[in-house]
């Protein structure tokens, strides 16, 4: 399979393609100092490099078919292999589909950048969240635990009762018990954008957002604001 570069993108076509969000990479968490003295957590969020791979042309909105992180040819399929040799790019390992808030025209490959964001915006971020592995019920749901004193034997930790009494005869579903914790796909809403740096593809973000270090996620613009 014939795998070529991206194809080379003028700024004015960079300038010109926004979407409705982007993937990237999450690099850590650092501190911002305000003007006030006030110090904020603040995290590092790599965004792309994205390339815009095909765009697709509905009723009442556009949309762009985005790829995200060069992968070896080797470690995808001929199906995916071929869908990226007909758009003459290189393979990527992620593809969303974001909508095109602005209708122009797009060539696959051309790269897309940070500045569909802007400083002050506020955004959602969607991520897997660190797995926790078997959790008990306190640190998985917050529960209290039994006291320590008046002769309590060595359960402190337990759940406690969990049954109901002849009605149902059986646990509810969805009864806060013990289980595997995190590794979920979460979403953290309404975090504002303190700084961007175009010229790296890098967001500074208030806050915390699901994920480890190094994780993929995908940042859109905020639902609630």
């Amino acid at each position: 399979t014939n795998i070529e570069e991206p194809l080379e993108t003028t700024e004015e076509q960079l300038d010109s393609i926004k979407l409705s969000g982007l993937m990237g990479t999450k690099l850590g968490m650092t501190q911002s100092i305000m003007e006030d003295g006030r110090v904020i957590p603040t995290t590092l969020i790599q965004l792309g490099p994205c390339y815009a791979l095909e765009k697709k042309e509905k009723k009442n909105k556009n949309s762009v078919k985005v790829g995200f992180l060069d992968v070896k040819p080797t470690s995808l399929n001929k199906p995916k292999l071929s869908y990226f040799s007909k758009l003459n790019v290189k393979p990527v390992k992620h593809v969303k589909e974001f909508d095109l808030l602005v209708d122009v025209e797009t060539k696959p490959g051309t790269v897309i950048k940070a500045d569909i964001f802007k400083e002050g915006d506020i955004a959602d971020v969607t991520a897997d969240s660190k797995g926790k592995g078997f959790a008990g019920v306190i640190k998985r749901h917050n529960f209290a635990g039994l006291r320590h004193t008046h002769g309590t034997p060595q359960n402190q930790r337990s759940a406690g009762s969990i049954g109901a009494c002849a009605y149902p005869g059986r646990v509810w579903k969805g009864k806060k018990m013990s289980g595997h914790m995190g590794n979920e796909r979460k979403t953290v809403q309404s975090l504002k954008i303190g700084d961007l740096d175009v010229a790296n593809n890098v967001l500074y973000i208030k806050g915390a957002v699901p994920g480890f270090n190094g994780s993929e996620l995908k940042i859109k613009p905020a639902l609630k604001k």
